[in-house]
């Protein structure tokens, strides 16, 4: 490993905001380069971050393995994100083999933008006549698919309502879910982007539910999300981000930016 390479990896390692948005200032080819060279962990999280139309670039060239290496360490609704904007060919193939491409298949369904095609899949919901000394067994078991409120759902798996999650580890706590039951008012699935942004909820949640027409229970959305979101507009409305990167410090930022672009000179050469 060379001594650029060691320095980029200790960089993507501590600073991955920093680092996704450098990679998304790079072109597709150079930014698959970066990717196929990173660790798989600091790759996943670089690529969790960078702006959608680069990072969906580099998945599409880099090598298959890969490509699923890194998605399947993403969240799901970052990665149905990125696998929207393939090509069809390209997207089947990255499907084949990757961990939860059911679920991911799902909201690639959902048009771009909306609660369904943001939400993410897998936080958590339980039934609300669980014993909550049985639904404490549960949060242990899916820990990694919590949010700060735990979501309720009925026999047909219909959103009741929501709890916070201290309620629920209270020692003092006994009887079902449904006693610490609250109403809440989720989003709809097809609600777009400025219907769910401007949702009450989030004055007082990070995260939203997620429901279908008949009520029942999908996902969730978090406030982190939308803001990805909406950065990436502004990205996208930006001259190339040049501005964002001067302003975090001229000779840093440039220099920094240097490394990734001679990390994937390398590969570049060795196609050759």
């Amino acid at each position: 490993m060379t001594l650029q390479e060691r320095l980029l990896h200790r960089f993507t390692e501590g600073h991955p905001t920093e680092a996704a948005a450098l990679l998304g200032q790079q072109t597709a080819d150079d930014a698959a380069a970066v990717l196929a060279r990173l660790p798989e962990g600091a790759g996943a999280r670089v690529l969790g971050r960078t702006a959608s139309l680069v990072a969906a670039g580099a998945l599409a060239r880099l090598d298959p393995t890969r490509a699923r290496t890194l998605l399947a360490r993403v969240s799901l609704e970052r990665a149905a994100a990125l696998l929207r904007q393939l090509e069809p060919e390209i997207l089947e193939g990255l499907l084949v083999g990757l961990p939860g491409s059911e679920r991911l298949r799902s909201l690639i369904a959902y048009p771009r933008g909306t609660a369904g095609a943001l939400m993410d899949p897998s936080v958590l919901a339980l039934p609300a006549d669980l014993d909550v000394d049985d639904a404490r067994l549960r949060l242990g078991e899916f820990s990694a698919h919590l949010a700060l409120e735990l979501y309720l759902v009925d026999n047909d798996h219909r959103l009741v309502g929501v709890t916070d999650l201290r309620e629920v580890l209270g020692p003092a706590r006994r009887g079902t879910l449904t006693a610490l039951s609250r109403r809440t008012d989720p989003l709809r699935d097809r609600d777009d982007l400025a219907s769910l942004s401007a949702h009450p909820g989030w004055l007082h949640h990070d995260t939203l539910p997620v429901v279908d027409d008949r009520g029942t229970y999908l996902g969730a959305v978090r406030a982190e999300r939308l803001r990805q979101v909406a950065q990436e507009a502004i990205t996208r409305r930006s001259r190339g981000g040049t501005e964002a990167v001067l302003a975090l410090g001229e000779l840093f930022w440039l220099g920094v930016s240097g490394l990734f672009s001679s990390l994937a000179l390398p590969e570049a050469e060795e196609a050759k």
